[in-house]
């Protein structure tokens, strides 16, 4: 999930801090569902991979929202949907460095 963060970072910073900031000034995250679409439109056009995490994690990251959603003042119940969602990131992460990897060389071959 670090990789995926360093990559909305660095392609999507601007959007990324936007819907930060909007997060720190409000206590209601629905506030900031402007500042979200726009950080998710920049991520499916500039990050393939976050693409691939929201197809291939959805289900986990529904669980763990879903968690969250039932567990509003002890998010500390969700840390095992959250771990999952984690492991399942980094897996799809890997698996496409790993694609991009093998077709770069593929080219240069």
């Amino acid at each position: 999930m670090d990789a995926a963060i360093a990559l909305v970072q660095e392609n999507c910073g601007a959007e990324l801090a936007a819907f930060q900031d909007c997060l720190d000034r409000t206590t209601h995250p629905k506030n900031c569902e402007r500042a979200r679409r726009a950080m998710n439109l920049c991520t499916d056009a500039k990050v393939p991979a976050i693409r691939l995490i929201n197809e291939q994690c959805g289900e986990v990251n529904r669980a763990f929202a879903e968690c969250l959603h039932q567990n509003p003042n002890d998010p500390q119940q969700c840390l095992p949907q959250l771990r999952a969602f984690h492991d399942c990131s980094e897996e799809v992460s890997q698996r496409s460095q790993s694609m991009l990897a093998s077709g770069e060389e593929r080219r240069s071959a």
